[in-house]
């Protein structure tokens, strides 16, 4: 299914939109350098289902198929200029196509030539450093027992959460309420009755376990199998006793 103009299709990308994308694949890691790679060959073959702002790449004679919901993001960030702030967003590969959206969140168009303020990306984190938001306190889980290896990363004050793979250098980006669904099912802690109060559980990451967070990534990763957690799928979870539960065999 197609509705775009085809008299404007295919067509290159524009030096900008170029820059802007491939700042959110920066050229660091496996993971994001295929994407770069993709791209490089790639063409604008129309817009996708949100119109202007959101678009398609694929090959000469693609089309777009707006038959499918959107895939998962795979990577995104923000840059901030005089008088506008330009979300980037690039969706997972799928079916030899790319899925990107570039809009300016406080404004209807982006204007030429206005001072860049500064550019940000989830892309760019590793642990060690600071979030790309002010006043944060992120909550960091090592998933395995190779520190560094595979971190998740929940930021209270930007509600997001992110999953760092050294290997594949990619930073994960992990749609929250399906993530803390997952957490909280079974979850006794918190009153679902009116549904998944995120606030409330960005506000009181400290009532959680390690565990909870890894459990909620196994069951997660089970429906999109984004990075392999078979060594935490193949062993049950055991929850470390502390010194009162040894002592009084809890």
């Amino acid at each position: 299914m197609n509705t775009n103009n085809s008299k404007n299709y295919p067509r290159v990308l524009t030096p900008q939109e170029k820059d802007w994308l491939f700042y959110v694949l920066p050229d660091t890691g496996p993971g994001y350098r295929i994407y770069r790679e993709k791209i490089a060959s790639m063409l604008v073959i129309g817009e996708g289902r949100f119109g202007e702002g959101n678009y398609v790449l694929g090959y000469k004679g693609d089309e777009p198929d707006l038959s499918y919901s959107s895939l998962p993001i795979f990577a995104c960030g923000q840059i901030d200029f005089e008088g506008a702030r330009v979300q980037v967003s690039v969706h997972e590969l799928y079916d030899n196509k790319i899925e990107f959206s570039i809009n300016n969140i406080i404004g209807e168009t982006i204007p030429g030539g206005a001072r860049e303020i500064r550019r940000w990306s989830y892309s760019y984190w590793k642990p060690g450093m600071n979030s790309p938001f002010k006043n944060d306190n992120l909550r960091m889980v090592e998933i395995f027992n190779s520190k560094g290896e595979m971190v998740l990363v929940l930021s209270p004050a930007s509600r997001t959460i992110w999953l760092y793979e050294k290997a594949s250098g990619v930073n994960w980006i992990i749609p929250v309420t399906n993530f803390l669904n997952e957490m909280l099912r079974g979850n006794t802690k918190i009153d679902r009755t009116k549904g998944v109060n995120v606030d409330y559980v960005f506000s009181n990451l400290k009532m959680f376990k390690d565990d909870d967070f890894r459990k909620a990534l196994v069951q997660y990763n089970k429906h999109w199998r984004r990075v392999d957690l078979s060594r935490l799928e193949s062993k049950p979870f055991v929850e470390k006793k502390g010194l009162f539960g040894k002592i009084l065999g809890k």
